[in-house]
């Protein structure tokens, strides 16, 4: 992914940093969150909050608050996540 992304988002290119982002998300994903049982691959990240850009299946991508408890967030309102369904879609939101 070379385009351009809206500030204050960048590119999410250190993998080890993807890593620590994803296990994050991964951990407070619940069985009931709307993001549970899907493949998710954060892409991008904000610089300015804990706000991130997963890529989902089929093109769909989901910006995602993620809560840094460090555990399984209970019901699925978290980590707040908003899904789009497609990058030019979340583009056109503003990314906020």
């Amino acid at each position: 992914m070379t385009d351009q992304l809206p500030e204050p988002w960048y590119w999410m290119t250190d993998d080890r940093l993807r890593a620590t982002f994803e296990e994050e998300l991964t951990r407070e994903v619940g069985p009931n969150h709307a993001l549970a049982n899907l493949s998710l691959r954060i892409v991008a990240r904000r610089d300015d909050c804990d706000d991130v850009l997963v890529a989902l299946d089929g093109g769909r991508v989901a910006q995602v608050h993620l809560t840094w408890t460090r555990r399984r967030e209970f019901g699925p309102r978290w980590p707040e996540a908003v899904i789009y369904d497609s990058m030019d879609d979340w583009r056109n939101s503003c990314g906020e």
